[in-house]
């Protein structure tokens, strides 16, 4: 699903428009609460617009009148040439795990493949000061989990580009950004950022216009821990952003892992206080998965011919005699026997014994 007409509803509408005159989160809130819901806002607006304004400010007021005097319709062409697809807390589309955090989005700015936010999610984070042999087990790690869930990280350099390479080469990767979509930050991550797009999703809280601006990485990181059902820190130092992201998850109530570090290591210090506070010691993918119930390890099942399949489909738990299975199948017995023996390879079915066969539950 990428970046296709949403057809979005009138309050989905609504709310993409009282977003786009970018009032701080405060206002927002504060207009839903008085209005209910955002399309109130719009039908409402010259009949309460003097109670609009107190609240979101004479500046932003006159933006929104002149916007509805003009028709607001040039604001979903311009989302939609930009390939950008606008998830509210309003939409179906929008995270569960999400939606239950303090201070949720109202708006999700996507790039890519939508689909992903209802997938399963893990974030990786790391600093930008991190050490090259942990740069390549975060890639490692990042790539065996992705095949199995989702993983989100930031956009910075260091362990947030090893987390996105690594699940890019694995499976599928979600990057939080805090700007922007007319903006990178580092610009040295553009090319990431687009193979992102491409083979994954880029998801931001801010209108396309909005820099990269020090304040909105903290609130940024709310919404990476937020998506995800638990966060592995793979570096940081003592004031390290990846900490912020990580207190967000463990008040969100969601696992929290970290790699553990030799004491005096400037770049782990923050993940051996998180392992002290109340993350988990991690060296390794499995200890993540096993945490989550998924098997890295379990292979999908090697495809049955027909022959095999009509063979398999006369074998129960119980064991089932060669000469039943022959009647049943209208084989001969010496036409079965490389059959189940194939099916035995492919751990369909076990011998019994006998000349007997048994399905492997």
């Amino acid at each position: 699903m990428r970046g296709e007409d949403m057809g979005y509803t009138k309050e989905e509408k609504a709310m993409i428009w009282i977003d786009s005159f970018s009032p701080d989160y405060a206002k927002k809130a504060r207009l839903l609460q008085a209005f209910r819901d955002p399309y109130a806002v719009a039908e409402q607006f010259f009949a309460r617009s003097e109670e609009i304004g107190g609240i979101v400010g004479e500046r932003v007021l006159e933006e929104m009148r002149a916007s509805l005097e003009g028709g607001a319709n040039e604001l979903f062409s311009a989302y939609r040439s930009q390939n950008i697809v606008c998830v509210t807390c309003f939409s179906a589309l929008y995270p569960d795990l999400l939606r239950a955090i303090e201070n949720p989005p109202f708006v999700l700015y996507c790039k890519g493949d939508v689909s992903l936010l209802q997938e399963r999610k893990f974030a990786v984070v790391g600093s930008r000061r991190t050490l090259a042999n942990v740069l390549q087990r975060t890639e490692r790690i990042a790539e065996e989990l992705s095949r199995a869930i989702v993983i989100v990280s930031g956009l910075a350099d260091g362990g947030d580009t090893a987390a996105l390479s690594g699940a890019l080469r694995g499976g599928k990767a979600i990057s939080v950004l805090a700007f922007g979509f007319s903006h990178v930050y580092p610009e040295s991550n553009r090319a990431l950022l687009e193979k992102v797009i491409k083979n994954g999703l880029a998801v931001s809280e801010y209108v396309p216009s909005q820099p990269a601006m020090k304040y909105n990485f903290p609130a940024r990181n709310r919404i990476i821990a937020g998506l995800s059902e638990g966060v592995l820190v793979v570096s940081g130092g003592e004031k390290s952003g990846t900490r912020i992201t990580a207190g967000y998850a463990y008040d969100y109530g969601r696992d929290v892992f970290a790699f553990p570090y030799n004491i005096g290591e400037e770049t782990g210090v923050c993940c051996n206080r998180l392992i002290k506070d109340y993350a988990k010691l991690t060296e390794n993918s499995v200890d993540i998965a096993s945490a989550f119930g998924i098997n890295l390890t379990e292979k999908e099942p090697e495809p049955l011919t027909r022959t095999e399949e009509l063979v398999l489909s006369h074998i129960g738990a119980s064991p089932t005699h060669t000469s039943e299975i022959a009647a049943k199948t209208g084989m001969k017995e010496a036409e079965l026997s490389p059959v189940l023996m194939l099916l035995c390879m492919k751990k369909r079915i076990v011998s019994c014994g006998g000349n007997r066969w048994g399905k492997v539950k």
